[in-house]
């Protein structure tokens, strides 16, 4: 995704932040001439901000270090709990020494009880005798090795991410990759597709959901969902009375009306609806994915020369993944519409219909210029050319899809007709607005390579029907 021009975001391996991370200590440990152990712990304490380690590192160090126990201690008392001194261990800042695995247990069960503490951002640790203050780096931690040592150095790594989080979030798939949201986009409504092949919103984490708002779509996951799904299965059971239409349930094979006042509400069959077709296009989301690995198992076996090709290959794949989701959520986007903005229900099926219909399109494409890129045959370059255009094609068109939903379909009329002449017309079938000389809707007769490029509009005005327009071309 890009904002003019410029990617909105780049996906980096956690060896690659824990460098960023890494860099920001030595900037700390060069400049004020400090160990890159002390240098760590005073920027886990103050949240990672260099800017504010610096300054209470200036105003006045020595004290800085000693409130933070990086400074020797003049308790010259030893605690040994041992069996010998190559087995015992203590920090630089005082004599207490345990044995490593006093030392394990203790820094174990202290890093498992911070990480589940996940709004404590000062995440300092201490000598393990109870009275004393000295701080705990990575130059104790060292000495102690595995597998204390890997769950410190991703404990660092969770207080940097976690202090960074406007900027830097984790993959929530996966844990071998974090995103970095670039300093120049001014908004946090976008899409993440992560290298394992995660689609998420960056704002929310939740799986991309586009064209639903954040709010919505945690409604609808924590609530709305279960909710649909217990309906459904009540409502295998209970059907309407066709002589009073309350509830009738079954009972023992027998079919008795219950008492009138306890109808279902009519949302509960939109509901019921939606969750039908939420399902249906997941399924459908999963053979995509499904399709993405195999396409991918394929171009490794058949050892795909160009790195170009297997890219493209992989993109147009990846987008039938993004437009299943976008289909998938646009029946949530149906299900949070008015009832009584019913021509904008319809015109959303019809626009689902014909996004559908082009992503089939797209897909059948794709199989042919897969296996004819792979095969290095003739023809390669009419191949290439093709999966370039249909990958464009069908890019666009969603996006324009996505557009006109976020926009809230505002195409399509919502006030009745009044009698007056005006120069447009509204279709009768899908409900967009054509001018006057139209002789056929343009939506419904408009190519799938090549959606209209139509103004949208507010529709909140006086419109002349259809039936009018025929007359006056009768006449």
């Amino acid at each position: 995704m890009n904002y003019n021009g410029r990617r909105l975001y780049s996906v980096h391996t956690r060896e690659e932040i824990r460098e960023k991370m890494m860099k920001e200590v030595v900037q700390i440990s060069e400049v004020f001439s400090l160990s890159l152990s002390d240098a760590t712990v005073i920027l886990v304490h103050l949240c990672w901000n260099l800017c504010k380690a610096s300054d209470r590192l200036v105003d006045d160090k020595e004290k800085f270090l000693s409130e933070l126990g990086l400074v020797g201690s003049s308790d010259e008392d030893l605690e040994v709990d041992g069996e010998g001194d190559d087995n015992l261990v203590s920090t630089p800042f005082c004599s207490h020494k345990f044995s490593r695995d006093c030392w394990r247990d203790y820094l174990s069960k202290t890093l498992k009880k911070k990480k589940k503490k996940e709004d404590e951002r000062v995440l300092s640790i201490s000598c393990l005798s109870q009275d004393c203050v000295a701080s705990v780096g990575p130059g104790t931690v060292e000495k102690l090795g595995e597998p204390v040592k890997e769950m410190y150095e991703r404990y660092l790594l969770a207080s940097f991410m976690e202090s960074n989080k406007e900027t830097i979030k984790r993959c929530p798939d996966c844990d071998d990759y974090a995103i970095k949201r670039h300093d120049e986009v001014p908004s946090e409504d976008f899409d993440v597709v992560c290298l394992c092949g995660h689609i998420f919103c960056w704002s929310c984490q939740l799986e991309s959901h586009r064209p639903v708002t954040c709010n919505n779509a945690s409604f609808w996951l924590n609530e709305l969902l279960y909710k649909s799904r217990n309906l459904a299965r009540t409502a295998k059971r209970i059907k309407h009375c066709p002589e009073c239409y309350s509830l009738v349930e079954n009972h023992d094979g027998v079919w008795k009306c219950t008492d009138c006042s306890v109808s279902q509400p009519s949302n509960d069959s939109a509901l019921i609806r939606h969750m039908t077709l939420w399902e249906t296009s997941d399924a459908a989301l999963q053979r995509s994915k499904w399709d993405l690995e195999a396409v991918e198992e394929k171009t490794m076996d058949a050892n795909c020369s160009r790195e170009l090709d297997v890219k493209a290959i992989r993109e147009a794949w990846m987008l039938t993944v993004q437009c299943r989701l976008v289909l998938k959520w646009s029946c949530v986007f149906g299900y949070f519409i008015s009832d009584y903005h019913i021509a904008k229900k319809e015109y959303l099926d019809y626009l689902r219909e014909k996004a559908t219909a082009n992503l089939s399109k797209h897909k059948e494409t794709l199989h042919e210029v897969t296996d004819g890129i792979i095969s290095g045959g003739g023809g390669i370059i009419a191949f290439r050319e093709k999966l370039g255009d249909t990958t464009e094609t069908t890019g666009n068109y969603f996006r324009f899809f996505v557009k006109t939903l976020e926009d809230g379909l505002c195409d399509v009329k919502v006030d009745a007709y009044e009698d007056v002449t005006t120069d447009y017309w509204f279709c009768d079938r899908c409900t967009f607005k054509n001018d006057s000389f139209d002789q056929e809707c343009r939506m419904c007769v408009f190519s799938f390579e090549s959606p209209p490029h139509v103004a949208l509009c507010n529709v909140n005005s006086s419109a002349s029907s259809h039936q009018q327009q025929q007359d006056k071309r009768a006449q």
